[in-house]
């Protein structure tokens, strides 16, 4: 069970190795409904390059607890070689969490 920071709204990035590549979720999560907009920045150098992407948007929580805003698909040489931000902005506050 995860439990929720006071303000019932939480950022997490799953970072999820495959066969071949890696994949990156930005989620967010909250016991009431809350909307906002997000931004999801990622930075990887590695032996096969590098390469930085942003991605952003609004999101909205109505009856579900989470909701997953976008996914990345980086390269499997990525794996110890990214860095990941994901910042929330809502009337409930601002939220930001990385990965690794």
């Amino acid at each position: 069970m995860t439990v929720l920071p006071p303000t019932g709204i939480e950022c997490v990035i799953r970072a999820q190795p495959e066969k071949d590549f890696l994949r990156l979720q930005a989620v967010v999560r909250s016991d009431k409904p809350v909307a906002g907009q997000y931004r999801f920045l990622i930075a990887k150098q590695s032996s096969t390059g590098s390469s930085n992407n942003m991605q952003s948007g609004t999101f909205a929580l109505q009856d579900q607890p989470e909701q997953i805003l976008t996914t990345l698909i980086l390269d499997r040489s990525a794996i110890g070689h990214y860095h990941a931000e994901l910042s929330l902005q809502s009337d409930r506050g601002r939220f930001t969490c990385t990965s690794p």
